[in-house]
């Protein structure tokens, strides 16, 4: 295969009642694709006396890739020595190593390391490297069936940090993001690796498809970015998954480097959102017959830079956070924002506590937030009425590191204070009670049963 060397720059109390835990997290964003769990019963409060035990911890490269959890079995990606993408399965039982794959590939992606969460199946494991390799790995093998090069197959240049999309799967057909001048998306035979649709070319991104029920109609969405010269052209795109046939596509919002995907608010409502200055806003979806329709509901000045935010109720709870607002004064504009469906700020957290680019998971009636500046594990009760804290652990141990930082800037009369940022921005998976959380070099398993 071809060897390109891109350069680059670079996702309830426990009480009385039995547990309800479900099995499997097999891909990004959990079972549903929406960052919930079904499991209840769980330990989601007492922290401060009584934190969840770490089960078993692991040493990886740095990195930002995510794991997937099926069958009592962890898959995450990792990068070695700028050499090679490593697929691990671990037991999630301890942590121990089951088996890997890896496959050759030199170069140095900017922030250094894996992205995305693999895709697990009962016979196969899906993901994308960080240099547009598309891979089914079998589970019986433990070697590729099949492996796809997006740069060599359709010419696409690495967007600006490389590929960070994590594979969606409706049916037989794998979405995957091509992003080359005259091809966008793209649909793959699951089980051959071959083109099966393309659309047109629209720029690049970094956000995930992902799979929306519009109007009784499951659709593929996808937000990306196109810049002509000064022209800077923002596309969101909906397709069916078996065809790729375009149902709607819209240019009501811009965001330089799109990253969180799009978010379903109601049957016609649909919320995009991203970092980097460029806000939000609320589309409204419109179907009439076979004629779809699209118009801005309204914008914000905020926006959540790396991970999507969620509906609860009628109400909208996103992480303000990125890097226009990561630093001094501007830090009591972010933190975790509560909107209701006009756009309008119910109540928000600011610096008390900012929180950075962390993920969010929702699971028996919490928000569980790892703070992506220091790591720390939160368990939050969203609620319209304010912010409510119920639980926080310092999973990664950085308290004291942070704490003596923060003195050192206090002793030397900064009114502004700067938090360190470790970059824990990797989504967590949940399975059976048993949480994973990566801290780019070191990967954690905390027991919430």
């Amino acid at each position: 295969m071809k060897r390109i060397l891109p350069i680059l720059s670079l996702l309830a109390l426990a009480g009385a009642a039995p547990a309800s835990r479900a099995a499997d997290w097999p891909q990004f964003q959990g079972p549903g694709r929406d960052g919930r769990s079904a499991e209840t019963g769980l330990k989601l409060s007492g922290w401060k006396v009584d934190a969840p035990p770490v089960k078993w911890e692991k040493k990886l490269n740095e990195g930002f890739g995510g794991a997937a959890i099926a069958g009592g079995e962890v898959f995450l990606l990792d990068r070695r020595d700028d050499t090679s993408d490593v697929l691990h399965c671990l037991s999630l039982e301890d942590g121990s190593e089951k088996w890997s794959y890896s496959y050759d590939f030199p170069g140095k992606l900017p922030f250094p390391g894996s992205r995305g969460v693999p895709l697990v199946e009962d016979d196969a494991v899906y993901f994308i490297g960080g240099f547009g390799q598309v891979f089914r790995v079998n589970r019986k093998s433990h070697q590729a069936d099949w492996v796809v090069s997006i740069q060599d197959q359709y010419g696409a240049e690495p967007p600006k940090w490389g590929w960070a999309q994590s594979v969606v799967k409706v049916g037989e057909v794998i979405i995957v993001p091509a992003m080359a001048p005259e091809v966008g998306l793209i649909g793959l035979d699951a089980k051959t690796g071959k083109e099966v649709w393309r659309t047109e070319g629209f720029g690049d991104s970094h956000s995930t498809p992902t799979v929306l029920t519009l109007h009784g109609v499951e659709q593929a969405v996808f937000v990306a970015t196109k810049r002509e010269g000064e022209l800077k052209l923002g596309t969101t795109i909906s397709v069916e998954p078996a065809t790729g046939k375009v149902l709607w596509k819209t240019d009501a919002y811009f965001n330089s480097i799109p990253i969180p995907f799009p978010t379903k608010v109601t049957e016609d409502l649909v919320f995009l959102t991203g970092g980097y200055g460029d806000g939000s806003c609320m589309v409204r979806v419109t179907k009439n017959g076979g004629d779809w329709k699209v118009g801005k509901v309204f914008a914000l000045p905020q926006g959540t830079q790396v991970h999507p935010p969620f509906v609860i109720g009628d109400h909208i709870y996103l992480l303000a956070n990125e890097n226009a607002n990561h630093n001094g004064p501007a830090r009591k504009t972010g933190g975790l924002m509560c909107l209701d469906f006009d756009g309008k700020t119910i109540w928000q957290t600011g610096d008390s506590p900012f929180m950075g680019r962390g993920n969010m998971i929702l699971v028996d009636g919490h928000l569980l937030i790892q703070d992506g500046e220091v790591g720390y594990l939160r368990a939050v009760k969203p609620s319209p009425k304010g912010y409510e804290e119920v639980a926080m652990t310092d999973v990664f141990g950085k308290k004291a590191e942070v704490d003596e930082d923060v003195a050192k800037q206090v002793a030397a009369g900064r009114d502004a204070i700067k938090m360190p940022d470790f970059k824990y921005w990797t989504p967590m998976a949940l399975s059976d009670g048993r949480l994973i959380m990566r801290g780019q070099d070191t990967l954690k398993c905390l027991d919430l049963r």
